[in-house]
């Protein structure tokens, strides 16, 4: 067993329990990998087809299908593109929706930051004066532009790009439309024996670049700070110790900080916190972690009620161990597939949040506008 897998001394100390637990954890999984297949380091291997999987080697310098290593090599990096831009794309539709959801009143939040919600007004050319309904104009512009065909030039990139650069990007033909159409056009074109010439694989990689960052990534971002402020800087919290067993502790974890933010505003009522004291617990506590708890910290003080952020990805695990963690809430992206096993173990309860999140053995899975009973503090808290 290593006695050093991060540069964080709870993370070790974590370690260390699951190890002696022999728990599954993600340091022993990386290491029991070993030496990593070549041709999968340098992109030389490929399996999308029936004729493969097919490896390029000095000897067979092309695939089955008549590939070279070059094209082959592209292709892959395109394939990683679209999971970018379609993860992002989801993101930012989700966005939008809550958008449009909190103009017709149906959800726990306001407008934090209305000069955020104008920014995005003055590209899609929406005037409307009452903020609510122009939050719901927003959205469904939002959700529209996603859909922007790949023969038009993005509203977006249009009205934030640099001309310099937009002149540029017209020349190499890599003036995206929008994200969703860049989407299908881009995985249509990887399949084989439709592009297999890595200069126009590459510009498409480029291509999809730009519609993530201004057709997907301001939006998304632009509207974050319009539902829940810009953030500031200020201190906050980041380590496992911030999870007191004292207390029931939520963690909102993932990329999209909507639960996050309902469930520091559920647990800002005192009669939510009367709930958790009658259980037997000091109160609840929202604790981040990953993107969700980063989006989340970047706009909330500390508090009594959110804590700080646990750590990334790497450390789910690890928290999980401590076990502190009452609820581990997941919405979209970077929930991996070992937890129920480490759940189990530790006490925690797993719930999915998103409908796009799968755990092999997530007892419960639930919608963003769902609402549960508080969890009993009924576990035996775990440390070194």
């Amino acid at each position: 067993m290593p006695e050093v897998v991060s540069e964080h001394d709870s993370v070790n100390a974590q370690y260390r329990v699951v190890a002696e637990d022999e728990i599954t954890n993600v340091a022993d999984r990386f290491d029991a990998q070993g030496n990593r297949c070549k041709f999968c380091e340098t992109g030389l291997r490929c399996s999308i087809c029936s004729q493969g999987p097919c490896r390029i080697t000095p000897k067979n310098p092309r695939g089955a299908c008549g590939i070279d290593g070059a094209g082959m090599v592209m292709r892959g990096v395109l394939h990683q593109n679209v999971m970018g831009l379609a993860a992002y794309t989801h993101h930012a539709r989700d966005v939008a929706k809550t958008l449009i959801a909190t103009g017709q009143g149906t959800t726990p939040f306001t407008i934090a930051d209305e000069s955020k919600l104008d920014l995005l007004a003055g590209v899609l050319g929406i005037d409307e004066p009452d903020v609510l309904a122009r939050a719901e104009a927003v959205g469904k512009g939002i959700l529209e532009s996603l859909s922007q065909d790949s023969s038009e030039e993005s509203i977006w990139v249009e009205a934030l790009a640099p001309e310099s650069r937009k002149k540029v990007w017209r020349e190499l033909g890599i003036f995206p439309g929008g994200g969703l159409i860049e989407i299908m056009d881009a995985t249509t074109r990887s399949m084989t024996n439709i592009d297999g010439d890595y200069v126009s694989l590459a510009k498409t990689c480029l291509r999809m670049g730009i519609a993530t960052f201004y057709g997907v990534q301001v939006p998304l971002e632009m509207g974050q700070d319009a539902l829940f402020g810009t953030p500031t800087p200020h201190e906050a919290k980041v380590d496992l110790g911030i999870l007191d067993p004292e207390y029931i502790n939520i963690l909102p974890n993932g990329h999209e900080p909507f639960m996050g933010f309902a469930l520091v505003q559920a647990a800002e009522a005192e009669e939510v916190q009367q709930k958790a004291r009658d259980l037997g617990a000091k109160g609840l506590r929202i604790v981040g972690s990953i993107e969700t708890g980063q989006e989340m910290m970047q706009r909330l003080e500390t508090s009594d009620v959110f804590v700080g952020l646990t750590g990334n990805w790497i450390c789910q695990e690890y928290a999980i161990a401590t076990g502190a963690v009452d609820v581990f809430a997941m919405d979209m992206n970077c929930s991996i597939p070992s937890l129920a096993e480490v759940a189990e173990k530790y006490g925690t309860r797993l719930v999915a949040v998103s409908h796009v999140i799968g755990v092999p053995g997530m007892p419960s899975r639930t919608s963003q506008n769902a609402r549960g009973g508080p969890p009993t503090p009924s576990r035996t808290p775990r440390t070194s």
